[in-house]
């Protein structure tokens, strides 16, 4: 008797469970946020030379726009696979201060460069959900990305023996020639997705291979992009 009411209670369970994850249909629909990013790495110095000393700055803010779809892998809708095609615009801030005097003009006593860098990429992240009754979900996946486009702002600045600070160059460039094209890592999140929809989360985005392209640069520095990616988004349910 009490083996009966325990199963009866276990698939009662089982079936809220099931009803309040909601499989469904797969889903399709937009998602969009902020990318906070930087590069990780220990041999940063080579980014700027052998006559600079090079620290990162705060993360770069970029945004990111997604083609987002959640496919259902079981019946119960404890798993889902929840593919994205996103444009993902990621960077590093980092100031390069000079070491070599030689190269300072007179009274001059510091030059520093700081570079602001955006890199922008389309990637495929392909997660695997595990959904919960409650709505909230915990995702885990692969994901490879193409560059698409490189901008980097960079401004000079000089310290004088006077005290005066004085900006001397600001400089734009395009170039993707030292960053390579291909980019392999992984994503892990959670976040919330209601019946209606509606979704909001935060991965971790991490590479697994260095972003600088290793046979344009001879110093070979390793250096991978991190990045924290936060979307908002809305979803439809596809077929009746």
């Amino acid at each position: 008797m009490v083996k009966k009411a325990v199963l009866a209670v276990a698939l009662a369970a089982f079936a809220s469970v099931a009803h309040a994850q909601n499989p469904g249909k797969p889903r399709l629909g937009l998602k969009a946020g902020a990318t906070l990013a930087r590069l990780t790495g220990n041999e940063l110095d080579i980014l700027a030379g052998p006559n600079y000393r090079v620290q990162l700055g705060d993360r770069h803010t970029g945004y990111n726009v997604s083609l987002a779809a959640t496919i259902p892998l079981s019946s119960t809708g404890l798993f889902t696979i929840a593919p994205e095609l996103q444009l993902n615009h990621k960077g590093y801030k980092l100031t390069q201060t000079s070491l070599n005097t030689e190269e300072l003009g007179a009274s001059e006593t510091l030059r520093i460069n700081t570079v602001d860098r955006t890199l922008s990429y389309l990637d495929l992240p392909l997660p695997v959900r595990v959904n919960t009754n409650g709505g909230m979900y915990f995702e885990l996946g692969p994901q490879v990305g193409y560059l698409t486009g490189s901008s980097t702002d960079t401004e000079t600045y000089s310290k004088f023996s006077d005290s005066r600070k004085e900006t001397t160059t600001n400089a734009s460039s395009s170039a993707t020639g030292d960053v390579a094209k291909w980019e392999y890592g992984a994503v892990a999140g959670l976040g919330y997705q209601s019946r209606n929809g509606l979704t909001i989360g935060a991965r971790y985005n991490r590479g697994f291979q260095t972003v600088l392209d290793t046979d344009a640069i001879e110093s070979k520095p390793k250096s991978a992009n991190d990045a924290i990616i936060i979307q908002v988004g809305y979803l439809l349910q596809l077929g009746k």
